[in-house]
C-alpha cells in the first residue's frame, strides 16, 4: 500500500488549467516594450523642472490625446482583424515616438516633444488593447487577474532593466560630456530600438489562434471554447438596466481617470521641490517602489482572483486616499518610499479586480469593451493633468492631492453600484468555480 504525504494538502493547479502553452511568450514581449517607461517619465520631469507645472501636464495630456484617437477605433479593429499585427504596429509606433522625442530634446523643440508624446500615446493604445485581448483569450477566467499580474511583473522587470541602462548612460554622459544632450539622453533611441525588436518578435512567436480551452473535470478532454460563448447572445440582450450599469461604471472610470491625472504626474515634482532636490537620490528611492510593486504583482493577481469585488474596491479606495494624504505629509524619502509601495500595492490590486471583471463582460466584443474604457480614461487623463497643473501652480502644491482624496472616496459608490448592476450580465461567470 502506497503511503501519501500529500493527504489533506491542496493540490497545485496544473499550468495548462490556467494558461495556454505559449502564454509566457506573450508576456515576455512586454519586457522589451517597457524598457523606457520610468526613464522617459523621469527625463520629462527633469527637463521641465524649471518650467511651469502645467507644461509637464501638457506632455502627459498629449500622450493621452494620442491614446484617445487610437482608442476610438482600436477596439473595433481588435475584434475584427489580426491582434498580432496590431500589437506589432503599436510597438513600431512607440519606437518611432522615442526617436522623435530624442531628436526634439536635442533640438530643444517643445513642439517636437509634444508631437512625439502624441505619437507615443497613439502607438501605446494600439499596442495594449489587442495585447490585453490576447492575454484574456489565453488565460482561464478563473485566473484572469493572475494573468495580468504576470504581465505587470514583466512590465516592472522591463522598467528596472531600462532604468538601470538609462541612468548609467545618463550619469556617465553627464560626467564625461556634461550638458551634451546627444549623449546625456542617448538611452532614448536604445529604447526605440527595443520596441522595434519587441514588435518583430511578437509577430514571429505568438499564435493568436491558440486560445485557452477549459478542461472538463480533471481529464485531458477539452471543452470547445465556443461553448463559453453559447450564452453570450442571451446575456447581452441589452436593456435599460444594462445600459444604466454601463453608464454608472464608465462615469466612474471617467472621473477616476481625471482624478488620477489630477495628481499623479506631480508626485515626483512635489518630492523634488519639498522633500529632496537631489535628482539622482529621488530616482534611487522612486525606482525600488515600482520594482517592488512589479515583483508582488503576480501574488496580487492571485489575491484579486479570490477576493470579493465590492469589498476590494471599497477598502482599497479608502486606504488609497489615506496613503495619498500621508505621502504629501511624509517629510523624508524613506517614509515616502514605504508609502509609495503601499500605494502601488493598492492600485495594482484594484486594477486587477477591474480588468478581471471587464474581461468577462463579453468575449465576442472584448476588444470594444477595452477600447471604450480607454476612450473614457483618455478623456479623463487629458483633462486631469492640465487641471492638476493649474491647481498645483495657482493654488498650492498640496491642493491636487487633497482634492484627489475627496474624489477617490466619492467614486466608491459609482463602482460598487455599476458592478452590482452588470454582474448578472457577465458572459464568463465564475460563481460556479470548482474547488481545486
Amino acid at each position: 500500500m502506497r503511503l501519501s504525504f500529500r493527504n489533506g494538502k491542496k493540490q497545485p493547479v496544473p499550468y495548462h488549467h490556467k494558461f495556454t502553452s505559449d502564454f509566457n511568450s506573450v508576456i515576455f514581449i512586454v519586457l522589451w516594450n517597457s524598457l523606457g517607461f520610468f526613464f522617459i517619465e523621469f527625463i520629462i520631469n527633469y527637463i521641465f523642472l524649471f518650467y511651469p507645472a502645467y507644461q509637464v501636464g501638457l506632455f502627459f495630456s498629449f500622450i493621452t490625446s494620442g491614446g484617445l484617437i487610437s482608442s476610438i477605433f482600436i477596439g473595433f479593429l481588435t475584434d475584427r482583424y489580426s491582434k498580432r499585427i496590431l500589437v506589432m504596429v503599436g510597438s513600431f509606433g512607440r519606437g518611432i515616438s522615442y526617436f522623435g522625442l530624442y531628436i526634439s530634446i536635442i533640438l530643444e523643440s517643445f513642439i517636437g516633444i509634444y508631437i512625439s508624446a502624441f505619437v507615443l500615446g497613439l502607438g501605446a493604445y494600439i499596442f495594449w488593447n489587442p495585447l490585453d485581448s490576447i492575454i484574456s483569450e489565453k488565460s482561464s477566467k478563473y485566473y484572469r487577474s493572475s494573468a495580468f499580474g504576470k504581465r505587470r511583473l514583466a512590465l516592472g522587470m522591463g522598467m528596472l532593466i531600462g532604468t538601470i541602462v538609462g541612468f548609467v548612460i545618463f550619469s556617465l554622459a553627464n560626467f564625461v560630456t556634461p550638458g551634451n544632450p546627444f549623449f546625456v539622453y542617448g538611452a532614448i533611441p536604445v529604447f526605440g530600438i527595443s520596441n522595434f525588436y519587441a514588435g518583430i518578435q511578437f509577430s514571429r512567436k505568438v499564435d493568436e489562434k491558440k486560445k485557452f480551452i477549459y478542461p472538463e473535470n480533471d481529464n485531458d478532454s477539452l471543452v470547445d471554447p465556443n461553448s463559453e460563448n453559447s450564452t453570450e447572445s442571451s446575456n447581452e440582450s441589452l436593456g435599460f438596466i444594462y445600459f444604466l450599469g454601463i453608464v454608472i461604471l464608465f462615469c466612474g472610470f471617467l472621473l477616476s481617470a481625471i482624478n488620477f491625472g489630477f495628481y499623479r504626474p506631480y508626485i515626483q515634482r512635489y518630492v523634488l521641490e519639498y522633500i529632496n532636490r537631489n535628482v539622482e537620490l529621488v530616482a534611487a528611492f522612486y525606482l525600488p517602489t515600482a520594482l517592488i510593486g512589479a515583483l508582488i504583482a503576480p501574488k496580487l493577481g492571485t489575491i484579486a482572483d479570490k477576493v470579493n469585488t465590492y469589498l476590494a474596491i471599497a477598502i482599497a479606495s479608502f486606504l488609497g486616499g489615506v496613503v495619498t494624504w500621508l505621502i504629501i505629509n511624509s517629510g523624508n524619502l524613506w517614509f515616502f518610499a514605504i508609502l509609495l509601495v503601499i500605494d502601488q500595492t493598492i492600485m495594482l490590486t484594484v486594477s486587477f479586480v477591474f480588468i478581471n471583471f471587464l474581461s468577462r463582460v463579453s468575449v465576442k466584443h472584448r476588444g470594444k469593451i477595452f477600447g471604450l474604457i480607454t476612450v473614457f480614461e483618455s478623456i479623463g487623463m487629458i483633462i486631469g493633468p492640465v487641471l492638476g497643473g493649474l491647481v498645483y501652480y495657482g493654488i498650492s502644491a498640496q491642493a491636487p492631492f487633497i482634492i484627489s482624496i475627496i474624489v477617490e472616496w466619492s467614486l466608491i459608490s459609482f463602482f460598487v453600484i455599476g458592478i452590482w448592476i452588470l454582474n448578472p450580465y457577465l458572459v464568463e461567470s465564475i460563481k460556479n468555480k470548482k474547488k481545486n
